[in-house]
């Protein structure tokens, strides 16, 4: 167990293997919570080291990026750095909305990154198409290859008529002090909050809930900051 105080502690690479009946085999990379401030810019580069390293296919962006305007500054270092990436979509958090949801959006488009709040996009890769619902649920049924869900606050998808394959969600920060773990969470936040845990098999989907990469009170305990990494194989019948 471990304590980490400060905002450029160690960022882990939390890597999960997904596999399905599609015939895809790609990387799916997912960044949320990052409260970037102005003590940011060595978490960036870390950042930025390992999406290099990694060389996603799909990199999704999960809200909450600055908390003060210094931040802002280290945030766009990043965008800089995707900007010249494929497939880059981004939600807002609930801190964006605070921070002022127009200076993120704007950042985002000037860098070719694409704005999903509420949206429904379809993209291809290596030949096979892609849905991505961004911070809500669709309706369309459609038959791509891969559905995916991309929230920043974690909700009951079950309750939604929409399947998917994957869906991600972050803003609970593993509730920064985990003091035992089991497959049912991270305790003791799961105590208050059902969706602090790691990952939970619903029917034929795969939810994966992030621990973030920063925090507005930067203190962890056994919580490691993380880059979550989905990795797609062809299901071997």
């Amino acid at each position: 167990m471990k304590l980490e105080i400060g905002y450029n502690s160690h960022i882990e690479v939390r890597k999960e293997f997904y596999s399905y009946p599609g015939k895809l085999d790609i990387k799916i990379m997912y960044l949320s919570d990052l409260h970037l401030n102005r003590y940011s810019g060595e978490a960036v580069q870390k950042m930025i080291r390992i999406i290099r390293e990694e060389d996603p296919s799909l990199i999704l962006l999960g809200g909450d990026y600055v908390d003060t305007n210094r931040g802002l500054t280290h945030l766009e270092t990043l965008l800089h750095f995707l900007s010249s990436r494929e497939n880059v979509l981004a939600i807002p958090g609930n801190h964006d909305h605070f921070f002022g949801l127009y200076k993120i959006k704007n950042r985002m488009q000037e860098n070719n990154i694409e704005w999903i709040e509420n949206a429904s996009v379809r993209i291809c890769i290596k030949g096979q198409f892609i849905t991505v619902d961004g911070n809500r649920p669709g309706l369309d049924q459609n038959n791509d290859d891969l559905k995916i869900l991309c929230l920043h606050q974690p909700i009951n998808i079950q309750k939604h008529p929409k399947k998917y394959h994957i869906a991600l969600a972050g803003h609970l920060h593993g509730c920064q002090f985990v003091f035992w773990g089991n497959k049912k969470g991270l305790y003791p936040g799961r105590l208050f909050y059902r969706w602090n845990l790691l990952k939970k098999e619903m029917g034929n989907c795969y939810y994966y809930i992030g621990k973030g990469l920063g925090d507005t009170l930067p203190l962890r305990f056994n919580c490691t900051k993380e880059i979550l990494v989905i990795h797609t194989k062809k299901e071997v019948s």
